[in-house]
């Protein structure tokens, strides 16, 4: 695996909040309406980013059997960010999460870590788009907060491959939301999923490699250390 670099977590930040204050001109061209980007939610996102880039740090495996429970802590991170008496609140609904993340048959993590080890040999890319196809897809692989977190599962992946995250920007926000519409909208399993979501798949990793930013981009310059779970 590549030598690890650290995100630059203020350069998330900037990039994110030049979305945020274009989302209602940005919203006019998605196909389907979004929920406001408040600072709640970037906060969280942005809690999100700190700590995949612990994950890629500490060379933690989401698709080892033994760790695939970190990918609740996304979740959960997404939705409700660290603080623990937020944490309290959504405590009925994170257990319920738990419960659908290991439970659901159809769309559990079973499903994913199944579908992941058939492709473990593609492309970064391919894998990357092929995880975010699995979780976004009917029946969704967490209650709520999908598209962010699987959003930050591809950034996870692209990171262990020594590429840039996947981080949202005025230049791809369209390119990201709409398809994202059509593969919530799209079922994993049936006669019609055989043949849609692989065409799905192939269109949003070309569009995720297209959209690569610079090797550089969104990561430190330095290597030196910063606290556990910093955000600035």
């Amino acid at each position: 695996m590549p030598a690890t670099r650290r995100l630059d977590l203020s350069a998330v930040e900037r990039a994110l909040r030049e979305v945020q204050g274009r989302f209602a001109a940005l919203s006019r061209h998605f196909t389907e309406p979004r929920d406001p980007f408040t600072d709640e939610v970037l906060h969280n996102v942005l809690e999100g980013y700190a700590l995949i880039d612990e994950y890629v740090a500490r060379g933690v495996d989401l698709f080892d059997l033994q760790q695939v429970n970190l990918m609740l802590e996304i979740n959960a991170t997404v939705l409700c960010g660290t603080d623990p008496a937020r944490r309290r609140e959504f405590a009925q609904h994170l257990v319920a999460t738990e419960e659908q993340f290991f439970n659901n048959v159809e769309g559990g993590i079973k499903d994913l870590y199944n579908w992941y080890c058939s492709y473990r040999s593609d492309s970064v890319w391919k894998r990357a788009a092929g995880v975010y196809v699995r979780i976004l897809s009917k029946p969704q692989l967490f209650i709520e907060g999908n598209n962010r977190t699987g959003s930050l599962i591809v950034s996870y992946l692209l990171m262990r491959a020594g590429l840039p995250p996947f981080v949202l920007t005025l230049d791809n926000a369209e390119g990201y939301f709409n398809p994202s519409s059509v593969i919530r909208n799209s079922a994993k399993h049936g006669v019609k999923a055989l043949y849609e979501l692989p065409k799905i798949k192939k269109k949003y990793a070309a569009f995720l490699e297209a959209q690569a930013p610079a090797p550089d981009a969104f990561f430190l310059r330095s290597a030196s250390p910063r606290l556990s779970g910093e955000v600035r």
